[in-house]
């Protein structure tokens, strides 16, 4: 299966001018979720900040979709990745459509949706947003009653209804108890394998792989230090970096 997103001896300085990432080579493909981990927020960050198009790399070359990633380009990966803040807190007094809608814009665009009533094509792309993530239905509901799990289905409405090709979501394994994470992670692993998105995710702790992702990629100091299968990964001499050996 041809890889849709792919790195490429990609590296990234840190404003001390050592390395958040170095000569970094992978390739993720659809239907898969990746977990990113690293002791240091700032190296899953230069991972994902380039895949989503946030930074150009300062050595190798990022591919989305055969695409590139360099200035010129920012704007068409931009469509083609999605961010996703499952921590967000949605505008509470407002419907979980009026969320989706709004987040569906950017820039002008989202201040002239403000002042229009929303095409019928967008209305739908939205509701069929909302169906996808479990909260079908609920469209009228305000967002002022949600708990943590459904502030989370809203947020990937909202990346959802922009037709992304990738999601990238950080930090999945804070502010979540048990059970809301449990089901946060079900839905992402859901939305992957269900609809043929690379999703790519991060957290602290390798431990967050057990039964969510389909790879398990750690970074320490800014090298690839293991990309394989979670249940490899408590064999390999990286390990002892994660307090996992």
């Amino acid at each position: 299966m041809p890889a849709m997103v792919e790195l490429l001896g990609v590296g990234a300085h840190r404003e001390d001018g050592g390395w958040r990432l170095h000569r970094v080579c992978a390739s993720f493909g659809r239907g898969e979720v990746t977990l990113v981990v690293s002791h240091l927020p700032e190296e899953w960050d230069a991972l994902l900040d380039a895949v989503a198009a946030r930074i150009v790399p300062e050595e190798g070359r990022v591919w989305i979709a055969h695409v590139p990633v360099s200035r010129d380009t920012v704007r068409r990966i931009r469509r083609m990745v999605a961010e996703v803040d499952v921590h967000a807190r949605p505008v509470e007094h407002r419907s979980l459509l009026w969320n989706v809608l709004v987040a569906g814009k950017s820039g002008h665009r989202a201040l002239h949706g403000l002042l229009r009533l929303p095409r019928k094509s967008e209305r739908m792309a939205a509701r069929r947003a909302l169906e996808r993530v479990g909260l079908g239905g609920r469209e009228v509901e305000t967002a002022s009653g949600l708990g943590a799990v459904d502030r989370a289905r809203l947020a990937l409405a909202s990346a959802l209804v922009k037709t992304p090709e990738v999601l990238v979501a950080r930090e999945i394994d804070r502010g979540f108890d048990g059970a809301d994470l449990a089901t946060v992670r079900a839905l992402l692993r859901s939305l992957a394998h269900r609809e043929r998105l690379a999703v790519l995710a991060s957290a602290a702790t390798p431990a967050a792989a057990s039964g969510f992702a389909d790879r398990l990629v750690a970074i320490a100091d800014g090298l690839l230090a293991f990309d394989g299968l979670p249940t490899d990964f408590s064999g390999q001499r990286v390990a002892w970096r994660f307090g996992t050996a």
